[in-house]
């Protein structure tokens, strides 16, 4: 399977804005704040290892 490195930048920015805007707003319920910030910290995480993969493609890629 192919990454796509632009993609899963695009994604890991976006969830990490996302992830610091619900981190600083208040809720009427914490729980639902802090379920929301593990998943979108998931998702950054994720996107980060993706961009790894997609980067180490890319350098075998042009070893041949």
């Amino acid at each position: 399977m192919k990454v796509n490195k632009d993609l899963a930048d695009a994604v890991m920015m976006v969830s990490f804005i996302i992830l610091v805007l619900v981190g600083t707003t208040t809720f009427d319920n914490e729980v639902t704040k802090y379920v929301t910030m593990g998943i979108l910290g998931l998702i950054t995480v994720a996107m980060g290892i993706l961009r790894v993969i997609g980067s180490r493609q890319k350098e075998e890629e042009e070893a041949f």
